[in-house]
């Protein structure tokens, strides 16, 4: 039972969940994301995700053995990130990221982190490591390695994890090696949004240099939510064991298919065209927030993201905005002095360009989001900010026919029909 007959069997057996279905197709439909976790996945990975491959069963209780599928995953990601082992049988980011603290360090070990990522992730009595922040100059809003030196010697570190989730730009990952080697330290650096970037040799690769590389195979990967752990040989034995001894399996074959398909499609001409539209869209927003009058930190951005500084909490502008049809990440910009933070809105333009934006529209992006934030923020300027995004996203689909690789697709625009394709993989 397939198509139409299924969906119709699915909105009378369950019209409160199909009510639900339409809620979230509407709103993603209806509004413009700016926030870096927000891209759809490819119809592709869509499509395999929602396959029959779901239907068979996979087990995880031994490392010597794997499904042809998940085979074909990990040869994949080793060749196109060019590592020496891949673990692709995780959920999610955080499950990778509590199998990699638990598997390089030990409860009581110092750790020294950027921003003190990955402390989130430290619940429970088995994970209480002793975290040591490094962060950004407040006078350049770079990173300063001679201060990280300092902080690696002073500290010792038994690993030293970069996560610049916060940072638009590319990292020395050379010099941040040669500060952990001096100490003895394992390097941990994860990707956040920027693997498509890396990919596609916009950005450094850490790879060569990190002991460990973890990254989420949605938002500028296109593909489904599973977290990967990317490691030198000789930490594959440890990190595989800690998977099971933690249970932290949750991968079927459609899972991995749909990563499998996923990492195929981003070697494609189209996806290389995809990133260098991110960047250039990027830079459009930054030039448009600074045009209105609003600064912005780490200018010129060199990857996905835009930081722009508030002066006001960030969460109620996030709130307005949402009513306007405007999404945005209020977050806080860390710096190396604790007594200097400011609020920020980390703005990325993964999504945008996913659903076909280009340069002019998100320097208009950025120009009526400056607007709104110097603006009284009252009911007037909402609506004003609503009816430029409703007019910008009405006629735009989830994934843009322009990043299918070789594909003459012509995707529906009605919502109904899609949403239709979002429960049977149309």
């Amino acid at each position: 039972m397939i198509g139409k007959k299924l969906f119709d069997r699915l909105k009378k057996f369950d019209p409160e969940l199909c009510k639900l279905l339409k809620l979230s197709l509407d709103r993603q439909m209806s509004s413009l994301s700016l926030i870096s976790t927000d891209s759809a996945a490819s119809p592709l990975s869509q499509y395999l995700k929602g396959s029959v491959l779901g239907n068979d069963y996979i087990g995880h209780n031994s490392i010597e053995h794997y499904s042809r599928v998940e085979q074909l995953t990990i040869k994949r990601t080793c060749e196109i990130f060019k590592s020496e082992h891949a673990i692709v049988r995780l959920g999610n980011i955080i499950a990778a990221s509590r199998v990699v603290l638990q598997a390089l360090a030990n409860p009581g070990d110092k750790i020294l982190s950027f921003n003190l990522r990955k402390k989130e992730y430290c619940t429970g009595s088995q994970m209480q490591y002793d975290f040591v922040k490094f962060a950004l100059d407040p006078e350049t809003f770079k990173l300063n390695f001679d201060k990280l030196r300092y902080l690696a010697v002073r500290h010792r570190p038994k690993l030293i994890i970069c996560s610049p989730v916060h940072y638009p730009h590319n990292i020395d990952y050379k010099k941040l090696r040669a500060i952990a080697d001096e100490v003895q330290a394992n390097v941990w650096v994860d990707l956040g949004q920027n693997a498509g970037l890396i990919v596609a040799g916009k950005m450094d690769s850490p790879v060569p240099y990190a002991d460990v590389v973890t990254f989420e195979a949605s938002n500028s990967l296109h593909g489904p939510q599973s977290g990967i752990i990317l490691s030198r040989e000789k930490f594959a034995a440890p990190l595989e064991q800690k998977i099971i001894d933690t249970g932290h399996v949750s991968l079927k074959k459609n899972v991995l298919a749909a990563l499998a398909i996923t990492l195929r499609e981003i070697t494609c001409d189209e996806y290389l065209d995809y990133v260098d539209q991110v960047i250039t869209n990027a830079r459009a927003l930054e030039d448009g927030l600074k045009q209105s009058g609003i600064e912005t930190f780490c200018s010129p951005t060199e990857n996905h993201l835009v930081l722009a500084r508030l002066d006001q909490d960030g969460k109620i502008v996030s709130e307005k905005l949402e009513q306007a049809g405007l999404l945005v990440s209020p977050e806080i910009l860390m710096t190396s002095n604790d007594q200097i933070s400011y609020p920020i809105l980390r703005l990325s333009s993964l999504d945008p360009t996913t659903r076909s934006l280009n340069a002019e529209d998100m320097f208009t992006v950025g120009m009526t989001l400056g607007e709104f934030l110097k603006s009284r923020q009252d009911s007037n300027a909402i609506e004003s900010v609503r009816m430029i995004i409703q007019e910008m996203v009405e006629n735009l689909p989830l994934f843009s026919d322009e990043w299918l690789p070789e594909a003459e697709i012509v995707q529906e625009r009605d919502p109904e029909l899609m949403m239709k394709a979002m429960i049977y993989g149309m």
